[in-house]
C-alpha cells in the first residue's frame, strides 16, 4: 500500500515529526504514543467504525465527531490504495465510476476531526487534528497525521518519530 507520508517533501516530515514530537511528550512520552497507535491498530473492527465515536486506551481517551459506517470506510480505504507517488488525491476523475459515492463519502468524511485527551484530565486535549484536507471541488487529501494515526504501519510512525 501506498503511503502519502512517501510523498511528503523533507521540509513536510520534518513538520510532521514536530508535531509527533509535541503530541507524544504531550502525552507523557512516545511511548505513550505508541500505545495509542498499538490500541487502534489492535482494535477489530477498526475503532473508526465504533458507534461510541470514541476508543480508551491505557493513558486516554480518543474521541472523533462523526460516525463513520463499515461501507465509507471501505471505500476510504480502497481510494486510498488508488493513490499513486504522483496524485495523492482520494477524489477521482469525474468520469469514474463511482464518482457519485465517492465524492458523497469524502463529504460526509470531511468534517472528521480527532482529538485525544489523557486519563489525567480528560476535560483537557491534547491534540486535535483534522482528517481531511479539501484543497477545491475535486481535490481532497488525507492529513498525513491522520493517515499515521490510523492507516500506516506503526513501523513507519517508528521511524519518523525516531528521526
Amino acid at each position: 500500500m501506498y503511503h502519502l507520508i512517501n510523498q511528503l517533501s523533507q521540509e513536510s516530515k520534518n513538520e510532521l515529526k514536530q508535531k509527533l514530537d509535541s503530541y507524544a511528550t504531550a502525552m507523557g512520552g512516545k511511548n505513550a504514543f505508541l500505545k495509542l497507535l498499538e490500541a487502534i491498530r489492535n482494535t477489530s473492527p477498526h475503532p473508526l467504525v465504533s458507534k461510541k465515536t470514541a476508543l480508551e486506551f491505557s493513558g486516554g481517551l480518543m474521541k472523533w465527531n462523526k460516525q463513520i459506517h463499515r461501507n465509507n470506510l471501505s471505500m476510504l480505504s480502497v481510494q486510498m490504495n488508488e493513490r499513486t507517488e504522483d496524485n495523492a488525491n482520494l477524489m477521482p476523475e469525474r468520469d469514474h465510476k463511482s464518482y457519485k459515492n465517492i465524492s458523497n463519502m469524502l463529504r460526509t468524511l470531511s468534517p472528521l476531526t480527532i482529538s485525544v485527551a489523557m486519563n489525567s484530565d480528560k476535560s483537557k486535549v491534547i491534540f486535535e487534528e483534522k482528517a481531511f484536507k479539501i484543497v477545491d471541488a475535486d481535490t481532497t487529501i488525507m492529513e498525513p497525521f491522520f493517515e499515521l494515526l490510523f492507516f500506516a504501519p506503526i513501523s513507519l510512525t517508528k521511524k519518523l518519530i525516531n528521526s
